[in-house]
């Protein structure tokens, strides 16, 4: 299941050099380009999986929300956030300013990325971090609850935020599945499938991964049809995380590496720091940088150069994010007795 760490991670930056290439899917032309638009829309179905993944292994594992871990995160989120922010002033202050909407800022401006004020400003580390603080009691629920009656809750859950979160949107805290309380419906779903293995979980790997493409084509068509008949909010609807054929299409793909059986210290090394990826290229500044780069490729160069230059870029970022996040842990060794010891 480590390998799926490192995967959904990889998901993570090609969803965000989508939008910053491809645009979103409400913008594109599909009358002026078929094609290429079919295609864009199938990479992204590919890879919008990517959320849902991260909470559906915190589910299958079960989150212990022990003063270390929550101590161990919030390191991890600082500490990533300071290093952006000198990085972004170390660039703005030589003169490499590549646009003009990107500036120099005051020191102050680290204190307000710190805090997390702006809604975007990683806003899953802040729908997780409140499941985080919620899982013990979801434990204990998961504990006691009788079978039929988690059941029972997954099913009202999973309607209700289909009906109000993605196909009415008649509530604002479902937010298109940017929030807690979706969270909190795939934690306890990964936890019934791990617990309880009901007949959805005992279809072979290739079977699950089958279902996985289903849903992806799926979401693909569904986002044409609604192109070409121009309603596109509908088509912008398809890549919800709330989306139902991206809920189902995340969990049959996380069913299907629960069954690839794969030993290596190596994925294991790099998987530990798969989430630091995230908190590394969707800095506050950084993430200004991360898409004006790929954006600038995809509307200068041809597609072998703008594939090209993606998918090195994409590594390069990948591979600095983890070294970096080895200094990270080196750190926290080094600290964590300290702080924790004056927290107690």
């Amino acid at each position: 299941m480590e390998l799926l760490r490192i995967v959904a991670m990889i998901f993570v930056l090609v969803v965000h050099a989508c939008g910053a290439s491809f645009g979103a899917p409400a913008k594109m032309r599909i009358v002026e380009a078929p094609l290429s638009v079919i295609v864009e829309l199938f990479t992204e179905s590919i890879v919008i999986v990517c959320v849902n993944l991260f909470v559906l292994l915190s589910g299958g594992y079960g989150i212990k929300a022990k003063k270390n871990s929550l101590l161990k995160l919030l390191f991890q989120v600082f500490f990533f956030t300071i290093v952006g922010f000198n990085i972004y002033k170390i660039v703005i202050t030589s003169g490499i300013q590549y646009s003009a909407h990107l500036s120099d800022l005051p020191v102050s401006a680290l204190l307000f990325n710190i805090l997390l004020v702006d809604f975007w400003d990683y806003w899953f580390v802040k729908s997780y971090l409140l499941l985080f603080i919620l899982s013990p009691m979801l434990n204990a629920f998961v504990e006691h609850v009788a079978r039929e009656q988690f059941k029972t809750l997954l099913i009202n859950f999973f309607i209700f935020q289909t009906a109000y979160g993605w196909l009415f949107e008649g509530v604002d805290h479902i937010a298109k599945g940017y929030s807690t309380i979706s969270f909190i419906g795939l934690y306890l779903l990964a936890r019934y499938v791990k617990i309880y293995r009901p007949r959805i979980a005992h279809f072979n790997k290739y079977h699950d991964l089958l279902i996985y493409l289903f849903c992806t084509l799926m979401t693909t068509g569904f986002a044409v049809v609604m192109l070409k008949v121009g309603n596109k909010d509908w088509a912008q609807a398809a890549f919800y995380y709330c989306s139902p054929l991206v809920v189902i299409a995340s969990l049959y793909l996380v069913l299907f590496f629960s069954k690839i059986k794969i030993r290596s210290r190596f994925i294991n090394t790099i998987a530990v720091s798969a989430f630091a990826v995230y908190l590394f290229h969707c800095q506050s500044q950084l993430f200004h940088y991360y898409k004006m780069f790929i954006s600038q490729w995809y509307n200068n160069s041809n597609i072998i150069v703008f594939l090209s230059y993606t998918i090195l870029f994409i590594i390069a970022v990948f591979i600095a994010s983890v070294l970096l996040d080895k200094v990270r842990i080196i750190c926290w060794n080094a600290l964590s007795k300290h702080i924790v010891n004056k927290v107690s």
